[in-house]
């Protein structure tokens, strides 16, 4: 069995044996080989030093496309990651290579997958957060607003045509039925005008409960270290606050919290003892159907910001989106419901990446 059968044989074992969650990334390298005795061709020691620095430029590629935060987070962990690759890296395969043998070069481009839940849980054990015996953390409270577009009117353009000829203007401001037949004889000159009126598309819309999404956010950030509660709970045990349907009501009219609620809600948090306040507001689009599955489709957007409230005037410590979330179904409820879960899961993701990568817990 040679030296390419026997990697590819070990990674269809890895495969097979791996149940874990894994995200699949492309890279080429070009490894300088030091080649056989009386031979260019590359040995069997240069061919396995050349796949563990295509499985390491595998890790570099998924590392790239983690957000700021998670980076900072990866760069705590990463000695660790890389005293252990094959832990990450669960299978690879070559799936392109070339020998020059005049520059003595090894060029591979191989397909791996590398384990994201293992190394997400990794950075969250690494951070201040995920470190912290439960009841010691800072408590943060969120609030996500979700509402539905129910109708949206776009407007057709208006235009407005005027066409005069300098005959007619001559003749009109004279007054004279002869002048006019007259003019128009002796005039061809034209005038033309006119205007194009648009308006914006006008949407309305309904609050959706947003429970699912709250328990799958909370859970995200549960699993990250962190300990939430609701601000239902917070407008019911401290008072002065603004009342959930009164900040579900603002955001389906106005899409924002008006200064003024936003102001009574975090002093009714900071009597609570939350140091950590979120709002969020979501936009769930009307449904449609999938023209490639059949399914029903539903978009959620979302947007939000978490302060810190432990001083006088808030500070802003993260930012959330907006963020973009697909939920399929066979029917709308189902679809609107995963796509909430999953911006939920990204949201909450988000968040705790962020808080995380500044020891904040």
């Amino acid at each position: 069995m040679n030296w390419k059968t026997c990697l590819c044989a070990i990674s269809l074992a890895c495969m097979a044996s791996s149940g874990l969650q894994a995200v699949e990334v492309k890279a080429t390298i070009t490894y300088p080989y030091e080649g056989k005795a009386f031979s260019k061709d590359p040995s069997d020691a240069d061919k396995a030093k050349a796949v563990q620095e295509a499985k390491l430029a595998a890790l570099k590629e998924y590392s790239a496309g983690l957000s700021v935060s998670q980076q900072k987070n990866f760069a705590k962990i990463q000695p660790d990651v890389l005293a252990s690759l094959d832990n990450y890296v669960t299978s690879w395969k070559i799936i392109a290579e070339d020998v020059d043998r005049g520059l003595k070069t090894l060029s591979l481009v191989v397909r791996a997958n590398i384990n994201d839940q293992l190394l997400l849980t990794q950075m969250n054990q690494a951070t201040t957060a995920g470190s912290t015996v439960s009841g010691d953390g800072s408590l943060i409270s969120a609030i996500f607003v979700a509402r539905q577009t129910t109708s949206n009117v776009a407007f057709k353009e208006r235009t407005t045509n005027v066409s005069e000829t300098m005959a007619e203007r001559e003749a009109s401001t004279q007054n004279n039925a002869a002048n006019i037949a007259e003019a128009a004889t002796t005039r061809k000159m034209e005038t033309k005008g006119g205007n194009v009126t648009r308006k914006s598309s006008k949407s309305t819309y309904e609050i959706l409960s947003a429970e699912d999404f709250d328990i799958a956010f909370n859970e995200q950030m549960t699993a990250f270290g962190y300990e939430t509660t609701s601000y239902a709970d917070v407008y019911e045990t401290c008072q002065g606050g603004p009342s959930v349907e009164a900040i579900q009501k603002e955001f389906r009219d106005l899409n924002e919290l008006s200064s003024k609620n936003r102001t009574k809600a975090i002093r009714a948090a900071k009597d609570c003892e939350v140091r950590y306040f979120t709002i969020g507001h979501m936009d769930v689009s009307v449904p449609y159907t999938d023209s490639v599955t059949g399914n029903i489709k539903v978009y959620v957007s979302i947007s939000g910001r978490v302060w810190d409230i432990s001083k006088k005037l808030p500070r802003t410590v993260a930012s959330v989106g907006p963020i973009q979330a697909a939920g399929f179904g066979e029917d709308e409820a189902t679809a609107r419901r995963t796509a909430l879960v999953e911006a939920a899961r990204l949201a909450g993701q988000s968040v705790a990446d962020m808080l995380s990568s500044k020891s904040i817990r």
